[in-house]
């Protein structure tokens, strides 16, 4: 094969040195980057062996790459271990020319194939301020380098020092990635046990401080209800006022928009005045973030140092992650502060349920000749629909006020001894807000064991939930305490809804249907302030008729007119009151039940005792919306006189 001239020498030379920093420059692990650049060195030095030491701590030195070492010195073996020219050249600063030709002393004690090699070109690799290495590439005892051979050497060390260097920079970033991962990873962990926020949101700060390497970090809270700016937490920060952080930082500017986003000087760089809290800092070093909850600002997270200083690109990604984990922080507070009221709330509704709950009749009433049963289902916790009984002694005048006597005024002494009445420890609980001792009574049914008259009342609240739950509570309340003295359907209707509208100033409005039934006779009296009509089933006709009686809402008007009527409950009659959540439940195609499909099931259910009755309305009810969710209240009342 013909020599190369020196052109083709040249060009041969720069291609294999271009190869060599592509190499070096790829590598991001030094030992591959060594491994791999030897071979390309030895090639273009026209040699066959080389190899590289790495300079340790102290006084040592690691072999860290060989290629085609002679079979005299293979490695591992003796001939590594003792004494080196060259290293001990190198510690004592004898190193010093770009290239040296060491007489090598490992090939000169060797024993064994030595290939011919005596001598070896020892090249310094540099680093910034120290020697990093050694590359040796091993030659006859007669060999020699010319200039341009010893110049291509001197690059060749430069190079390697470059890509040690930054290899090791590169194993340097990584490990300070993993510490900064664990130390996030910690942060995080620590911020998902805290308790409470405020010690959460200063270990944040402490933290980034220290990862940042800076003097201080603050989070500063944008408070817009208020029109403020609050430093919450703060870490390096002087001049607090005992107690704080939390401390008004501006007054006038949530969001502190007059700070720049990064500054080596920050009272230079800063678009107005700042704060006297802040100013006196002596902050120059800046970095700041804005922290974004839901797309919304909700407070700046700061790094700050005392010495100017320019923050780089990967620092701010810090500063990023640890926003994140403030931002998670606070969302994560927001969302248990949430789940605390609701909780709060769900323990205040299940009392008002109990409340509610005694408002109503602990049982039906025991009534001989007559079978009674009610079903009440709030459509949330607490509802505004409602029924009761009342047992009603003698018979009504014309006046609606009882023939045995006057009903007693308002204010005037009771009998000495005499324990208040249940209308009375119901009127002065709505004066006072304070109940009457109620007297001893052995059990809580309403039990007429002989021939008397029983007031029914159903009433439905134009609201769902706890203003209808209240509303609920005074009208019951209004409407017993009226129609305990034996008043007529039309005269309750009347004087509860003037009591109605001088005590209730809502807006909300109620719907009642009263009924007197008398147990001997069967007779039926009712007046409708706007409800539903109840279904009378008739045995001997088998058919149903609606209990109509004209009449308004309670609540509404100061002086409404109401119609009385009065039909006869017969042996094997039903009468069913209900409220609009049973026939305005609607299916998924958001059609309602209707009146005809339950007079439909009081038709087929008649001949069943009324709890049953009341099952299979309930059930048609559930079967017909599909699992849809419950809109309205659901209150029923069967009334079913037993046959001869």
């Amino acid at each position: 094969m013909p020599a190369l001239t020196d052109a083709q020498q040249r060009i041969a030379e720069l291609t294999t040195l271009n190869e060599l920093a592509q190499t070096l420059n790829r590598a991001l692990d030094l030992r591959e980057a060594l491994d791999a650049a030897l071979p390309k060195i030895v090639e273009i030095m026209g040699l066959r062996t080389g190899w590289i030491f790495l300079h340790e701590e102290g006084s040592t030195f690691r072999l860290a790459a060989r290629h085609e070492l002679p079979p005299a010195i293979n490695y591992p073996g003796p001939a590594w271990s003792g004494d080196c020219s060259c290293q001990e050249m190198c510690l004592n600063g004898k190193l010093s020319k770009a290239v040296n030709m060491v007489r090598c002393s490992r090939l000169r004690h060797a024993v064994g194939d030595k290939r011919s090699l005596a001598q070896h070109a020892s090249v310094p690799i540099q680093g910034e301020t120290a020697v990093l290495g050694i590359l040796n590439v091993a030659t006859s005892e007669y060999g020699r380098f010319t200039p341009p051979q010893l110049q291509l050497l001197s690059a060749i060390g430069f190079m390697l020092g470059t890509a040690i260097t930054r290899t090791r920079l590169h194993d340097q970033v990584k490990v300070r990635r993993v510490q900064e991962q664990a130390a996030l990873l910690k942060l995080s962990q620590e911020l998902l046990g805290a308790e409470s926020i405020e010690p959460a949101l200063q270990r944040l700060v402490r933290v980034g401080a220290r990862l940042l390497e800076a003097d201080a970090c603050a989070f500063i809270e944008a408070d817009e209800q208020e029109g403020r700016a609050m430093l919450v937490a703060a870490h390096g920060w002087h001049y607090l006022p005992k107690g704080a952080p939390p401390v008004v930082i501006d007054a006038v500017n949530p969001h502190l928009w007059y700070l720049p986003e990064t500054s080596a000087a920050l009272h230079e760089d800063a678009l107005d005045d700042l704060p006297q809290l802040l100013e006196a800092q002596r902050f120059q070093g800046h970095l700041a973030l804005t922290i974004e909850i839901g797309g919304a600002p909700v407070g700046t997270l700061m790094i700050n140092t005392h010495t100017p200083r320019r923050f780089l690109m990967d620092e701010a990604q810090l500063l990023g992650l640890l926003g994140s984990q403030l931002a998670q922080t606070l969302e994560r507070e927001r969302l248990h502060q949430e789940a605390l009221a609701r909780q709060r709330l769900e323990q205040e509704l299940n009392l008002a349920r109990d409340i509610q709950a005694s408002f109503l009749p602990a049982c039906c009433p025991i009534v001989p000749g007559y079978s009674i049963a009610a079903f009440y289902r709030a459509a949330r916790q607490v509802g505004g629909d409602f029924y009761d009984f009342i047992e009603l002694a003698g018979e009504p005048s014309g006046n609606g006020i009882e023939k045995s006597g006057e009903p007693m005024a308002r204010g005037q002494a009771q009998p000495k001894g005499a324990a208040p009445s249940r209308q009375d420890r119901e009127l002065e609980f709505w004066r006072t807000g304070r109940m009457a001792a109620r007297p001893p009574k052995p059990n809580q049914n309403v039990a007429l064991d002989k021939a008397g008259r029983l007031g029914i009342v159903i009433a439905d609240v134009t609201d769902k939930g706890v203003p209808a739950a209240l509303f609920m509570a005074l009208s019951r309340t209004l409407i017993r305490a009226t129609a305990i003295d034996g008043h007529t359907p039309v005269a309750v209707l009347e004087r509860a809804n003037r009591l109605i509208l001088s005590d209730a100033r809502s807006g909300l409005f109620v719907t009642c249907f009263y009924a007197i039934l008398d147990t001997e006779s069967g007779d039926l009296v009712f007046a409708d302030g706007g409800h539903n009509y109840p279904l009378h089933y008739r045995t001997a006709q088998a058919s149903i008729e609606p209990l109509q009686a004209q009449g308004i809402v309670l609540g509404i008007v100061p002086d409404p007119r109401f119609e009385q009527h009065a039909t006869v409950v017969e042996p094997g009659d039903v009468v069913c009151f209900y409220t609009d959540g049973v026939t305005e439940a609607m299916n998924p195609r958001r059609q309602l039940f209707g009146e005809d499909r339950l007079a439909e099931i009081l038709r087929r259910s008649h001949h069943l005792p009324p709890d049953e009755i009341i099952d299979r309305i309930i059930d048609a009810v559930t079967s017909y919306t599909a699992g849809a969710p419950q809109t309205d209240d659901i209150t029923m009342v069967v009334l079913k006189r037993n046959a001869a």
